[in-house]
Order: structure tokens, then sequence, then C-alpha cells
């Protein structure tokens, strides 16, 4: 049986064709590492925190305490996927309660981000993750960002 060299003497040796075929070929696959590596950036999920619509007619106290807290790494910070039931806050508004003062937050039923959420730009300003509530109105609900 022949060896591998004689099989392919017809090819010719190695000479400066094969050494520019091989290196173009070689440079051709740097490109190749940076959309791999995009997805990091691309695919992130940044802070975020449920949305509460302008058109809620909320005083400036119950809009900055409409979403409850939880506590995270030892310091407390709004919940990403809950938030107290909308109607119900803008009845205690509208009858000029105060949260925390004349209502106990802590009774207050919670719904799910109904209307999307609301992402921190401090570190990227847009993913796919924030940009698929834009282009998929109807579907956020089915997905809860982690």
């Amino acid at each position: 049986m022949p060896d591998y060299d004689e099989l392919t003497a017809f090819l010719g040796e190695w000479g400066p064709f094969q050494r520019l075929i091989f290196f173009l070929l070689s440079a051709s696959i740097i490109p190749n590492g940076f959309t791999g590596l995009s997805a990091v950036f691309l695919t992130a999920s940044p802070e975020h925190r449920c949305l509460v619509p302008d058109t809620v007619n909320l005083s400036s106290a119950w809009r900055n305490h409409s979403i409850p807290l939880e506590m995270k790494d030892g310091r407390q910070v709004p919940h990403k996927c809950r938030r107290y039931r909308l109607a119900t806050i803008a009845n205690f508004s509208a009858l000029g309660l105060e949260p925390g003062e004349d209502v106990d937050l802590k009774q207050l039923e919670l719904e799910n981000c109904l209307d999307g959420w609301e992402y921190s730009k401090e570190v990227f300003l847009s993913t796919i993750v924030t940009e698929e509530q834009k282009f998929f109105p109807s579907q956020f609900e089915l997905y809860s960002p982690p």
C-alpha cells in the first residue's frame, strides 16, 4: 500500500502559492472571533424594573414607591418583575394618602410588569433584551428578564 507522500506527490511541493493560500485562509478566521464575542455585549440583560406609564395619574411620592423593594447583596433595590397594582395606588394617590405613612406598602397587592420594563442605560444603551420589547410589543409579557 502506498504511503501518504506517494499519494500526494502529484500536488507538488509546499511552495509560495500554498503558503499564500494558507495565510489568507488563516487570516479570514479572525473576524469570526469578533462575531462570537459580540454575543457577550449584544445579549446582556441590563438592570431593569417594571415600567410605570406616564399616563397613570400618580403623585410623585406614589410614583417613587410604585415598585416594591427587595434585598439583593445586602441592599434594597427595586423589584425587577413586580410592581404594586397600579389601580390601587392610583386610588390612594387620588385620595391624597401618603405611601408608608397612611398606607402600609407591605399589605398592597402586587402585579406583574404589564406595561413592560424600564432599563438602566448606565452600562449599555441598547441590547437585544431592551430592543425586544420595541419589536414584539404583544409578546413581551411572555418574557420575564432575569
